[in-house]
This record gives C-alpha cells, structure tokens and sequence, in this order.
C-alpha cells in the first residue's frame, strides 16, 4: 500500500516562498533615472506655468502640488558635492530645496560682489533646475542659524 503524502509541509514551503519573494522583489526594480527629465520645459518654447492657491491647497501648472521640502544651504556644502547632495535629498521624495541667501557672503564689502565657489548661487539654481528641483529661496542679511 502507496504511503500517503502528507500536503501541510508542502503547503507552508510555498507560501514561504512566495512570501519570500514578494519581500525580495523589489530589490530588483529599475531605479528612477535622474540624468532623463522628460518633464523639464525649455524656455523658448514657453508653455503658461501657473502657481496658485485654492481650495485650501497648492496648484501647480493646473494640478494639485504638495511641497515636499529640505534646507540644503548651498554657501554649507562644497560645490562639488552639491549634485550628490541634491540627488540624495531627491530619493528622499523632496521636490523642493530651500536655501538662505546671505548677503554679507555675496557683498563682503560695499560694492564688491561675490557669486563664484561657495557663492556660486547661480550654478545651484541651475543644478536644482537640472535635476527637476524647485528652489525656495530666503533672501537677506539674517541667516537663522539657531
């Protein structure tokens, strides 16, 4: 007489395994590519870009926007470790970098103005444009450090 297979042990394998690799699976999904941005509009072909607030939230260019923001002050972090910087703060979910502006780095002295290494706000700006950021900025002579 044929011995009887018992179906429990098998039964928990397979739904071990497929929890398994349920768990797993994403582990092997594509990462999001940062070097495309399909989304980012030239300037020469202008499309109306609008910001408003109305019924009690954001819209963006006509849909619903919810900022999702970071400080990363750009005069802090050494230039070339500003993209690496941004693109962290990126995967994080962040659409938005905030940053001071502090003048007396830009204007230590009466008429001498400073935009290049750590005061090169504009190759930020551009950075942040690049990777699909949008910029907060805080502009002024108080930088709240505390």
């Amino acid at each position: 007489m044929a011995k009887k297979l018992n179906s429990k042990p098998t039964l928990f394998f397979i739904l071990v395994s497929f929890m398994l690799l349920c768990a797993f699976l994403p582990v092997f999904a594509p990462l999001p590519s940062f070097n495309s941005h399909p989304h980012r509009r030239s300037h020469r072909n202008t499309v109306e870009r609008k910001f408003e607030i109305a019924n009690d939230r954001f819209w963006k260019d006509g849909e619903p926007f919810q900022i999702i923001g970071g400080d990363l002050h750009y005069f802090r972090v050494h230039p070339e470790y500003w993209e690496d910087r941004l693109l962290k703060a990126k995967a994080l979910g962040l659409n938005t970098i905030q940053t001071y502006v502090p003048w007396n780095l830009h204007e230590p002295a009466p008429g001498k103005l400073v935009f290049e290494g750590f005061a090169n706000i504009e190759a930020f700006l551009n950075l942040c444009h690049k990777l699909g950021l949008l910029v907060m900025i805080r502009p002024g002579p108080y930088v709240c450090t505390g």
